[in-house]
């Protein structure tokens, strides 16, 4: 089955608004949504997010170009994703304001996939190391063998704010009309890790 990594920036559209900031009623809580850690309770029921003066577009799409590594989907793509994905995810409902503060959106939703799967052939990738830690992912090659119990939907272990989809959400999407918009897909490779060395016979 094709996965596919979802890219938060495409900034094919400078319509479309764009956020840099993680609401501000969350406070420090804001590290476990880039985490996959589950909010709860600890969510509020006021989040709103503000759309950055550094573009003007003022359109919100159904999925939210961010800085945060925020995965921001319309309530359609939402109701989608509930009726696909069967695994542990938390939907944060948030409003969006425009340049000027008036609400633009109160139909958007935070997707919150719980957790990470490791998922990564870790020779194929092209993977920045410091000191035996991930720096940062810059390409994500999949291992077959480690998808094989993944979630449709799902965070990478070595990158949290990368989010990938399988082709089942993908065959989901394509039946809303109009087409989801602003979604950049990519198809990710998928190598087999190389079998470990037989021991020398004795």
């Amino acid at each position: 089955m094709n996965h596919y990594l979802i890219h938060l920036m495409p900034r094919e559209n400078p319509d479309y608004c764009f956020i840099d900031k993680y609401p501000k009623e969350l406070g420090l809580k804001s590290y476990k949504i880039a985490h996959g850690e589950r909010l709860g309770p600890d969510y509020p029921a006021n989040a709103r997010v503000y759309m950055t003066d550094r573009y003007s577009g003022i359109q919100t799409p159904d999925l939210v170009e961010n800085a945060c590594g925020m995965l921001i989907v319309s309530k359609r793509v939402k109701e989608v994703l509930e009726r696909t994905i069967m695994a542990t995810v938390e939907y944060l409902p948030l409003t969006i304001c425009n340049h000027k503060k008036r609400v633009a959106s109160s139909d958007h939703f935070i997707v919150n996939p719980i957790g990470t799967v490791d998922c990564l052939n870790l020779k194929a990738s092209d993977i920045v190391y410091h000191e035996d830690k991930v720096v940062a992912v810059r390409d994500f090659v999949l291992d077959p063998a480690k998808l094989e119990h993944a979630p449709p939907l799902f965070r990478v272990q070595e990158d949290s704010y990368a989010y990938i989809m399988s082709e089942q959400i993908l065959e989901a999407l394509r039946t809303l009309e109009p087409r989801p918009t602003n979604f950049l897909l990519e198809l990710l490779n998928q190598v087999p890790a190389s079998p470990a060395s037989a021991p020398p016979a004795t």
